[in-house]
């Protein structure tokens, strides 16, 4: 009996997968689905790897029904799609992506941090038998995590450390990842972001009159006004935000709170300002609509959880007002204290908190300094910035 050699060239060879002989440079980035909010980067991204001769390939799983209801999936040209296969237990739903043996064909594979994804697994365990680079890209941890030292947890730090760089979200990322051991000089930090441009676009074409009619339809008469905008679920603190707008309110008469977005907790704080006129539950908008509501705002009120939303914020002029609350998303680290927001340390204390909104409001040369700088920060951390963050990452890691 003969028994043929196998190799690791020859299986890839039988499953179709060519090598190439080329120096071409090849990125493959690997992810579950692809939001709206990611084509713009991914697109710039591309680019900029294009004019150095690199390739670079995304491939995603097949969106679920649930998700494509929601109306936030893109697309992006050249994007590879291959159903995932899903194993369901008792901690939810664990995904594979079947691409194992085309990532061996690139200099460099960058997948997404959970600990859900099945590949990742894979392609850490084979580090040793490849000719390219691993990295991963994400927060490090789950910022919302109660319990930091979870199975979960604990699982993500053991794996968090084997793969060759990391991408990380922002600084706060990067001093969770260099504490568990991991070289600073293998970490580029890319500062997570969103494209604003479309955003920037609607508030140029957002006239005065235009606010002024707007102001009218809501019976809105004062010029202090906060604005939320965001999910409403128990991270957001709706409790804490009425019980501090009651306190604004009685030393600014004039002060009004606007809150645009949806969730679990919309019948909660429907019930909560029932008897507060001067609260407008405006429930989801969206695009210009969504816009030129936070126009009408001088303050953004986030006393809970902040993530990529101080973005939106900074790009509208609204400096953001949050509390120390200890489970922020990493873009908290965009935020300046006096700078370019308020962060009140006592986060359990809505009075501390109120009273910050109060003295920013009725400082009129402070507020405006800090409505300049919010701004600023908003360009800074652009989507543009992000995706050169992310491709001279890429090549101080083709470099080596």
């Amino acid at each position: 009996m003969f028994h043929r050699s196998v190799s690791l060239t020859g299986i890839l060879e039988e499953a179709g997968i060519k090598k190439q002989k080329t120096s071409i440079k090849k990125v493959l980035f690997v992810t579950h689905v692809m939001p709206h909010y990611r084509v713009a980067f991914h697109e710039l991204v591309r680019k900029e790897l294009g004019s150095r001769g690199i390739i670079y390939d995304v491939v995603c799983g097949l969106a679920t029904d649930e998700e494509l209801k929601k109306g936030d999936i893109g697309s992006l040209d050249s994007m590879l799609t291959v159903p995932e296969f899903r194993v369901i237990n008792s901690r939810g739903v664990l995904l594979y992506h079947p691409i194992y043996l085309r990532s061996f064909y690139y200099d460099l594979v960058i997948v997404t941090q959970e600990n859900k994804y099945l590949l990742n697994y894979a392609l850490q365990l084979s580090r040793p038998f490849r000719r390219g680079r691993l990295a991963f890209m994400g927060h490090g941890r789950n910022f919302q995590a109660r319990n930091f030292d979870s199975i979960a947890e604990r699982w993500k730090r053991f794996w968090a450390t084997k793969v060759d760089w990391w991408f990380a979200y922002t600084e706060e990322t990067r001093d969770h990842i260099r504490s568990l051991g991991f070289s600073d000089s293998r970490i580029t930090v890319i500062n997570n972001s969103v494209d604003l441009s479309k955003l920037r676009d609607q508030i140029a074409q957002i006239t005065p009159e235009r606010l002024e009619l707007l102001r009218r339809e809501l019976d809105i008469v004062g010029r202090n006004v906060g604005v939320f905008v965001g999910g409403l679920y128990p991270d957001k603190r709706l409790n804490f935000l009425v019980e501090a707008g009651r306190f604004i309110r009685t030393m600014i008469p004039d002060f009004e709170l606007l809150v645009i977005g949806g969730g679990q907790d919309l019948q909660k704080l429907e019930q909560l300002a029932a008897d507060l006129t001067w609260i407008r539950i405006l429930g989801p908008r969206f695009g210009t609509g969504k816009v030129e509501l936070m126009l009408l705002g001088q303050v953004f009120m986030m006393p809970g959880l902040v993530g990529l939303a101080i973005l939106d914020a900074g790009a509208t002029r609204l400096p953001i007002a949050t509390t120390d609350f200890p489970w922020h998303s990493p873009e908290i680290s965009y935020l300046k204290p006096g700078e370019n927001g308020l962060l009140v340390e006592d986060w359990q204390n809505p009075v501390a908190y109120g009273q910050a909104v109060v003295d920013l409001l009725k400082d009129k040369n402070r507020l405006e300094a800090m409505a300049n700088a919010a701004e600023a920060m908003s360009r800074r951390f652009s989507i543009e910035a992000m995706a050169q963050n992310f491709a001279c990452g890429i090549f101080d890691v083709l470099k080596e």
